[in-house]
């Protein structure tokens, strides 16, 4: 084989905020962790555990990472007795994302989830001259809780999971993450959130799957038959996607200090009504590869 397929779950130990479009004063808060946002928190830790008191090479390691390891997005998790469940969008006709209990039989609308998901945070800039609030600078964050409202229904409090899975080349790299316990993910992450701590990593072996959907691991690219994507697919990619459902939404970033062009996506949860190949780039997008 030309990867490797591993499995890992993070409780988070403090909220969590993974930025989106605003609303008004309200910066709103993904509910899932992409796939880039892990690639840049497992670079800084690498990096800082291999200089030691000199200044981390961010961009070489960075290469690395993404040239060894391929990620898919984080989604909320449950446990449950002996088994860790995760909670996965999909997009229903005139329903829009509803949410499913990925080995469970639970469902909730998107509206329901985030309430049981998220909290929010106020905050505001000072005014030096005055020492308090400044005019027009009250805000509230939202943030992934680290505990889960009214877990399984029965007034009881779950702590929060975070569940997805990592393709690892076969060469060897797989020890540079074997030693990270703790990575720090997300916004603000100097003000002591993004915490999370891995309570679970284990090789996938025998059925080879990734949320369900049968996987290739002997091609140049890890490949995923599947007819959902579970992370943002590049609308716009090599082989163009016909008859997709769902949402777009267009992303920008910042790489090594320099804007990276937008790209028009489509939403984790959109569809097709047929299962197609998609293998996944160091970016965390999905791509849509030929039918072989």
């Amino acid at each position: 084989m030309t990867w490797t397929l591993l499995r890992w779950v993070w409780r988070l130990e403090a909220p969590l905020f993974v930025g989106m479009p605003p609303a008004g004063a309200l910066n709103r808060c993904r509910p899932y962790v992409p796939a880039r946002v892990l690639w840049g928190a497992v670079t800084a830790e690498i990096s800082r555990s291999r200089n030691g008191e000199s200044f981390p090479d961010y961009g070489k390691l960075g290469w690395e990472v993404a040239l060894n390891c391929r990620f898919t997005y984080l989604f909320p998790a449950e446990k449950r007795g002996d088994k860790f469940l995760a909670w996965m969008p999909t997009f229903q006709k005139m329903r829009g994302v509803q949410w499913y209990c990925h080995g469970g039989q639970e469902s909730l609308s998107d509206r329901d989830f985030r309430r049981r998901l998220l909290d929010t945070r106020p905050g505001t800039a000072i005014d030096p001259e005055s020492d308090s609030a400044s005019e027009g600078t009250l805000r509230e964050t939202e943030c992934i809780n680290p505990w889960w409202r009214d877990s399984n229904c029965q007034g009881e409090t779950n702590a929060m999971l975070l569940l997805g899975y990592v393709f690892l080349r076969n060469n060897g790299f797989r020890r540079q993450l074997d030693n990270i316990d703790t990575l720090f993910v997300g916004g603000d992450t100097r003000y002591g959130l993004g915490k999370i701590c891995r309570v679970g990593w284990h090789q996938v072996s025998g059925n080879l799957s990734v949320f369900g959907k049968p996987v290739h691991l002997d091609r140049e690219h890890p490949e995923i038959q599947s007819d959902i994507v579970w992370g943002h697919a590049l609308e716009g990619g090599q082989h163009q996607i016909h008859g997709m459902q769902g949402a777009k939404e267009l992303l920008g970033g910042w790489d090594q200090g320099s804007p990276w062009s937008g790209e028009l996506t489509w939403a984790p949860g959109s569809f097709l009504e047929r299962t197609v190949a998609w293998s996944i780039d160091k970016y965390g997008y999905w791509m849509h590869q030929d039918n072989r």
